[in-house]
């Protein structure tokens, strides 16, 4: 994730929006949610306290007030749609182009149909430069599997909300781990801590510590990134300035003293780039190397 949402905040601030957003989502405002969540954005808070430790935990509130018999379902119908529409509104500032040449298949088990806990974890690994198919909700056994073994992802993400549902989860898990060189599986959701599923790779109610397995399990720091993948990102980033600061090609190149050819051939990740050409790639578009490297 870029340095540029990388706030953690504090607790009082944390709670503050927290009780805000309550309120929002009970009284189904959804202009004052949209302002709460944009306000966390402009403060450059990180995506998982958006994602997970405000709307997440707003909406298990929210459930377990509903449980209670304390709310309608309406209610709670209601606060989930606005609720998905605060994490699109996030996903398109939180996106980034990061690559990291990875792929997952995320969905939610055979008869769940709760969607949210599953795009969390699929948005968050979006953010970290993974290529992720979201399925969304209630993806039947067979047709997971048959997916997986077609597209050969390297992990498969699995969100199991209700428990009665765990046995479904269990169902793909079994199948999935029958394939030829199966991917790892993480399971996530309410309902993620039954033992039943311990021959997934990872099982657990908290996406952000799925996200933490996740990084650790396939070593994600920037050494381990293939070249290829590395070039890719630095040609988008030096495209999307360019266009930014609308230079053509040919101008960028006049600008830094190089040939459009090989402006070309970078944007594409097609060209190994030295020092020097960073440097003067990075003095035409007015940023320094660091941030054409690491954005």
């Amino acid at each position: 994730m870029s340095n540029k949402y990388s706030v953690r905040p504090r607790k009082p601030d944390l709670e503050k929006i927290r009780q805000e957003l309550l309120t929002a989502l009970l009284e189904g405002n959804e202009v004052a949610a949209l302002r709460l969540v944009n306000e966390t954005i402009t403060k450059r808070w990180e995506p998982s306290f958006v994602y997970v430790h405000v709307v997440g935990h707003c909406l298990a509130e929210i459930g377990t007030r509903w449980h209670a018999g304390e709310l309608a379902i309406p209610v709670e119908h209601r606060a989930t749609q606005i609720a998905l529409r605060l994490l699109y509104q996030a996903q398109s500032f939180y996106v980034n182009g990061k690559r990291i040449g990875r792929k997952a298949i995320i969905t939610s088990v055979q008869g769940d149909n709760h969607v949210i806990g599953g795009l969390t974890f699929a948005d968050l690994l979006r953010f970290d430069g993974w290529d992720v198919q979201f399925l969304g909700a209630d993806s039947p056994i067979d047709t997971v599997v048959d997916l997986v073994e077609q597209e050969s992802p390297d992990l498969v993400g699995l969100s199991v909300t209700i428990e009665k549902f765990v046995p479904n989860a269990v169902s793909t898990i079994d199948g999935i781990k029958k394939l030829d060189n199966s991917p790892a599986i993480a399971v996530g959701g309410a309902a993620a801590h039954q033992a039943s599923l311990s021959t997934a790779d990872f099982h657990g109610t908290d996406a952000v510590k799925a996200i933490e397995w996740v990084r650790q399990h396939f070593n994600l720091d920037e050494t381990s990134l293939p070249i290829e993948v590395m070039l890719a990102e630095l040609g988008d980033r030096i495209q999307s300035l360019r266009k930014d600061r609308g230079f053509s090609q040919q101008g960028l190149a006049n600008e830094a003293g190089l040939d459009r050819s090989y402006i070309s051939a970078v944007e594409h990740g097609k060209q190994n780039v030295s020092f020097a050409t960073l440097k003067a790639i990075g003095d035409a578009l007015g940023v320094s190397i660091s941030y054409l490297v690491a954005g």
